[in-house]
């Protein structure tokens, strides 16, 4: 008596048939090139469905993880929305100086407040706010222009917002403290050039370096 044995047929599901290309390389629409892509996944869809759902998968978490955390090397990911606004206000020497920025931002962006003797701000001194968007600090009696930009980990800084339009020097008050020292600015340096709103920096090299392995 002969038997006849059944052998399970992989289904190709209709999403691996018309593949969403934005879904499997992890991109979202509107955002930057993703970061890992491998275009030797495209002959394993008709040969292993299942390996090719799961490894589209994984190139996904990857891009996804990559965007989230900045430390694609290839292109920044672009600046946030430029703040509201900043106020600042001075008494005895001491600087109060205050962020407003409304817009719709994800978790991991940070502030930086720039001061300088010049509205031009072609050598600001800056100051690192983290996630907050209040500053308090004691600078003596200078005569100083403000202005405040965000950037991500990874992306470019916002364009800076100025306190008043045209820039409006706030007088610090109280007690002359010491002259300060040049600005040596913040972040990666391009050509060591000191700049102002540079934030973390945009030179590639103040990201991860990618390992091309695939």
């Amino acid at each position: 008596m002969d038997c006849i044995y059944s052998v399970p047929v992989p289904v190709v599901k209709d999403e691996l048939k018309t593949p969403n290309i934005a879904r499997f390389v992890g991109l979202n629409r509107g955002t930057s090139k993703p970061m890992l892509t491998v275009a030797q996944l495209a002959p394993i869809k008709d040969k292993d469905p299942y390996l090719y759902e799961t490894l589209t998968k994984i190139v996904s978490s990857v891009n996804a993880t990559s965007q989230a955390a900045g430390v694609d090397p290839a292109t920044p990911a672009p600046a946030p929305t430029p703040v509201a606004s900043i106020s600042v206000q001075a008494s005895n020497g001491w600087f109060d100086v205050s962020v407003t920025d409304p817009s719709n931002s994800r978790p991991g962006l940070f502030y930086f407040a720039e001061s300088d003797t010049t509205p031009a701000f072609n050598s600001p001194r800056v100051y690192f706010m983290g996630a907050s968007r209040n500053l308090y600090l004691q600078l003596g009696n200078q005569t100083l222009y403000w202005r405040a930009y965000s950037q991500y980990v990874g992306s470019l800084p916002s364009a800076p917002i100025t306190f008043g339009s045209p820039p409006t020097p706030v007088a610090g008050g109280g007690t002359t403290g010491p002259a300060p020292l040049p600005s040596s600015g913040s972040g990666v340096l391009p050509n060591g050039q000191v700049r102002g709103g540079n934030g973390f920096g945009v030179n590639p090299g103040s990201r991860i370096t990618r390992q091309t392995i695939l």
